[in-house]
């Protein structure tokens, strides 16, 4: 038995294939999003499934081209997961501090999900550095207290590109006094995702640290390489697939409840 999990993300669907016993995932290569039914039917092309669990915050024409494409293929359609007021099954509790829980992006719960089972009992902040930046805290006991978000590395860059006379895509080091201007462009852009990283550490940790950061994206290797801490304070390390792994444990308790 197979599930296909599903993570449409701005710019790029992210996708695996696991038991439903499993708890760690292997993705497939990111499919981008323009020519996306071709692409995912080449990679569901005789592969047997026996359900698709996914989240979405792509939009609804993604969702229907995503899910038209696994019903030609495969023959199930995808269950949805949204985000939710609270989650609890197998140990792992979440309760979600957003004033309206609904309004949380699908991406950033299940993330954080993952994230809970993975390092419970532990203050986490839950950095995604894809399309956007999004920086989410959890408290040891389990509240997801609420986060940021913020353009992502490549959106800041092409901002200054597209939106000024004279700045260029820049291609420059992070340097600690840029004396030429795709260095100080590439330290301002990176400077200022670090920094929005630190100041969420420290506020979280100010009710109770030390914390634990949590980097996934396209970008966390360009943050983490320049990312550290006291470790009375916090301490930084690489989890991939967050996403991913929190929609299989969503659809492990959905199905189990059933």
């Amino acid at each position: 038995m197979t599930w296909l999990l599903l993570d449409a993300g701005n710019s790029a669907l992210k996708f695996a294939f696991a038991a439903p016993h499993e708890r760690a995932v292997t993705p497939g290569a990111a499919l981008a999003l323009d020519d996306l039914p071709a692409a995912l039917t080449v990679q569901l092309r005789r592969r047997p499934l026996a359900a698709a669990f996914g989240c979405n915050v792509a939009g609804a024409e993604i969702a229907r081209a995503i899910e038209a494409t696994v019903q030609a293929e495969c023959g199930v359609p995808v269950t949805w997961f949204a985000s939710q007021r609270e989650f609890e099954s197998g140990g792992v509790r979440l309760r979600s501090g957003y004033r309206d829980p609904a309004q949380l992006g699908a991406d950033r719960w299940h993330a954080m999900l993952a994230a809970r089972a993975a390092h419970p009992g532990c203050a986490l902040l839950v950095v995604n550095a894809g399309t956007a930046t999004t920086v989410d805290g959890v408290s040891a006991d389990g509240e997801f207290v609420g986060g940021v978000i913020a353009p992502g590395v490549r959106l800041m860059f092409d901002s200054l590109a597209r939106h000024t006379a004279q700045l260029p895509l820049a291609d420059g080091d992070l340097v600690g006094h840029p004396d030429n201007t795709d260095d100080a462009i590439t330290t301002g852009v990176l400077e200022s995702q670090l920094g929005l990283i630190e100041r969420r550490v420290r506020r979280l940790a100010a009710d109770g640290g030390p914390v634990l950061v949590l980097l996934d994206g396209g970008n966390a290797a360009a943050l983490r390489a320049h990312l550290t801490f006291d470790p009375r304070l916090a301490t930084v390390r690489r989890e991939p697939n967050l996403v991913l792994r929190g929609v299989l444990l969503r659809a492990q308790a959905t199905t189990s409840a059933r």
